[in-house]
């Protein structure tokens, strides 16, 4: 994960060191743009689709019945 120093530079970040974050870190990174007033669409689709592949990466490991709040 990112070091909490590393937050404030995350919007200086180049795309090829974005993809090789893990969910955790690209759930911080994108969600701070957007809290920030970023918008969705300012979001390149390589990195919103490499975070959707970690996303389906992490629910494969769960179980058939788990519930997701």
């Amino acid at each position: 994960m990112l070091e909490q120093s590393d937050l404030k530079n995350y919007l200086t970040m180049e795309e090829d060191d974005l993809l090789t974050q893990d969910l955790s870190t690209m759930i911080i990174i994108i969600g701070s743009y957007l809290f920030s007033g970023g918008s969705i669409d300012d979001v390149d689709d390589i990195v919103l689709d490499r975070m959707a592949d970690l996303i389906g990466n992490h629910l494969d490991g769960l179980k058939e019945n788990t519930s997701i709040h």
